[in-house]
């Protein structure tokens, strides 16, 4: 299982400085500690607020997620924004100054129109592989471990804005619009494209799943997700699969994916997100 400290909002934790990474066709040799990279390749109001302010509905106000920002832009015709945005947001000299701080890994969100292009008149705007090509680049050049994070599944795994389209009262949100076979096909594109990518040492299978997925749902997901990655060309020996725990116990979550999956899975770990300013997850430590 690979090592990886929860943090609030994050899979990567930030910690000491560590050793220069050396990779090789096994595992890199050591653990993850770096930061993500929001708001850049799957829009969110905090970590892209900028871009958000700058375009408004006609009412005045800002957009909560980025669908409905797609929205505005595609009213505007002003898709080259977001274009610009994707060129400037993060660049080389992030990553070099990740490097510096002495940190090993980036963990980077994006939506799955970025790998796919969007579904069933979905007003994304993708595919837009090149971005991850040139992180991984990046990484690459550095020494920096990466993981790809499947952030926003086809149909929404859940009804907040982190992946992609918040709809608000939850009711209009039904966990059977979360599409698990097109956010398969997804993974599979990305680890038949990055299999041969050394910087590449995870990739999580989504972000933040909705509470209201059956459980046995959740977990046929998982391990059908795994085995994607795997028969992909991306081996337990090199690569972690990472399983988010979102407002459920975790040894709940994990006793049914062991009993789910029939063990058979090596080197894949869980991601818990603790958001202490909420009442809902305070006191919450495992």
């Amino acid at each position: 299982v690979a090592n990886v400290a929860p943090g609030p909002s994050a899979a990567l934790a930030v910690q000491k400085p560590q050793p220069e990474l050396s990779f090789s066709r096994g595992r890199a040799h050591a653990p993850w500690r770096g930061v993500s990279l929001g708001g850049w390749l799957l829009l969110e109001p905090g970590p892209a607020c900028g871009f958000f302010g700058e375009h408004l509905r006609r009412n005045g106000t800002e957009a909560r997620c980025e669908w409905d920002l797609m929205e505005i832009l595609r009213q505007k015709g002003d898709l080259a924004a977001l274009d610009k945005h994707r060129e400037t947001h993060i660049t080389k000299q992030d990553f070099v100054q990740i490097k510096q701080m002495g940190l090993n890994a980036v963990r980077l969100p994006f939506g799955y129109w970025v790998v796919s292009g969007p579904r069933h008149k979905d007003p994304y705007h993708g595919p837009a592989l090149e971005y991850i090509d040139r992180a991984l680049d990046w990484a690459e050049e550095l020494g920096l471990q990466v993981v790809l994070d499947l952030h926003g599944c086809p149909g929404g795994e859940s009804h907040d804005a982190p992946c992609g389209r918040r709809l608000r009262p939850k009711s209009k949100w039904n966990w059977k619009q979360w599409n698990f076979t097109e956010s398969l096909k997804v993974l599979e594109i990305l680890a038949t494209r990055y299999r041969d990518r050394r910087c590449v040492t995870g990739v999580q299978v989504c972000n933040e799943p909705s509470s209201e997925v059956p459980l046995e749902k959740l977990c046929q997901y998982y391990d059908r997700a795994v085995s994607t990655i795997r028969r992909a060309g991306m081996p337990a020996d090199r690569v972690a699969v990472i399983l988010p725990i979102f407002q459920r116990k975790a040894s709940e979550v994990s006793d049914a994916f062991l009993e789910r999956s029939g063990r058979r899975h090596e080197n894949y770990c869980w991601d818990m997100h603790y958001y202490y300013c909420f009442d809902w997850w305070n006191k919450k430590s495992y």
